[in-house]
């Protein structure tokens, strides 16, 4: 056989393989981390906006919970729950504690006399919202990961595995905290799977997915099998901090629920930008905009780079004066590129709110309306990046002909 011919049949078999990959159906792994699940929420209403064809959940913990929420199909109910969800939704305490602040002392004393927080309002949460038939019937493979502690043996369980009515009892064995009263399934303790397997991609290789997308909240490190060559795994973790895994605050977990939405929208191609989300546009704002400008704003525009543009045509000042300059600052692999690093740069500076999806224009508009800091607060850093925020500022003014 030649060797154009060899090639020719490797890059069609590349080429098949790739179109098979990108054919199959996703498996969607959802790590355990406690309040931290609600950013996982976001992601799934995502998940669900972007229309994948998603054939397969697997969890553990609160992954588990919200895995078998997405199986129903119950995700704008899902995100309504944790909007609102706090500790007293999940565990049951005093009611002199119920309505009063909670405080470490307090909790602490609850714990030790009732040897673990009692979570029964969590379970019946569970019992109300969810149907073990709805799921058993959606088309979507299920798994779990939890621990049978009696046998010191680790469970990685299907749905098609568990008998039925049992469902729930699993559920809750998946997401038994250690700080929670032990759950029990025919007689056997089981505590919380993320002991074991905190990210159970490998229940979606056992069956057989080419396409796996992993959701991975975990305050600790995750451990990942072997992924084959004809796998794919799209791996989404969180762009800003998350609390702990007992910090149950809705106005966080609203926050966090949103992240997880623009996250995985971004990762998806839906937004651009490293810190904001910014949608995709054919138009480069801020370098269209001092293409636009008159010579007088040329001028100004360059001296505040320290730029010497006299004399010089507005095009010429552009492309070989200030963008050079600004490339200096920020480099950049494409005038995109560029244009949305200058806008990051001055939202940043100027502390415009980074959980929210804006246009090009109306982040513009964000930071002409925003507060100037404190002058020299970036400066100590050298690198001009106030200069840059500074120059974006004023070209934001410029479209208002201030």
């Amino acid at each position: 056989m030649s060797k154009s011919k060899f090639t020719l049949i490797l890059l069609t078999f590349l080429f098949l393989v790739n179109v098979f990959v990108l054919a199959s159906p996703w498996a969607v792994v959802l790590s355990g981390g406690g309040a931290r699940g609600a950013y996982e929420v976001g992601a799934l209403k995502a998940i669900t906006e972007l229309n994948l064809n998603v054939k397969g959940v697997y969890g553990t913990s609160v992954g588990a919970l919200n895995g078998a929420f997405f199986a129903q199909g119950s995700i704008d109910e899902m995100y309504r729950i944790w909007e609102k969800l706090s500790f007293s939704n999940i565990v049951k305490l005093p009611s002199n504690l119920a309505t009063s602040t909670l405080n470490l002392s307090n909790l602490t004393k609850t714990f030790i006399s009732e040897k673990g927080f009692n979570v029964k309002p969590l379970q019946e949460m569970i019992e109300t919202y969810l149907s073990e038939k709805k799921i058993r019937e959606s088309g979507i493979d299920f798994g779990l990961v939890t621990v049978d502690l009696s046998n010191f043996s680790p469970v990685e369980i299907y749905l098609s595995q568990m008998p039925k009515g049992s469902l729930i009892d699993y559920l809750m064995a998946s997401s038994n905290y250690p700080l929670f009263q032990r759950w029990r399934i025919k007689g056997n303790v089981y505590i919380d799977g993320g002991f074991y397997n905190n990210a159970p991609v490998s229940m979606a290789l056992k069956k057989g997915f080419k396409r796996i997308l992993l959701i991975n909240v975990s305050d600790t490190p995750i451990f990942l099998p072997k992924i084959p060559n004809d796998v794919m795994l799209k791996i989404i973790t969180p762009s800003g901090q998350l609390g702990n895994a007992m910090d149950f605050d809705p106005k966080k977990e609203a926050l966090w629920e949103k992240m997880g939405y623009l996250d995985t929208m971004k990762s998806f191609g839906k937004f651009v930008g490293r810190d904001y989300y910014i949608y995709p546009c054919d138009k480069n704002i801020l370098i269209d905009d001092m293409l636009n400008s008159n010579k007088d704003e040329i001028l100004k525009l360059a001296k505040i780079l320290n730029v010497n543009a006299n004399g010089c045509s507005i095009d010429f000042a552009v492309y070989e004066k200030i963008l050079p300059k600004i490339l200096e600052i920020v480099p950049s692999t494409s005038f995109d590129d560029l244009n949305v690093s200058m806008l990051e740069i001055a939202a940043k500076y100027f502390g415009i709110d980074r959980i929210k999806a804006y246009t090009q224009s109306k982040l513009c508009e964000a930071i002409l309306h925003a507060k100037v800091p404190s002058k020299g607060m970036w400066n100590i850093f050298g690198d001009g990046r106030e200069e840059i925020a500074t120059l974006v500022l004023k070209i934001c003014k410029l479209k208002t002909g201030n």
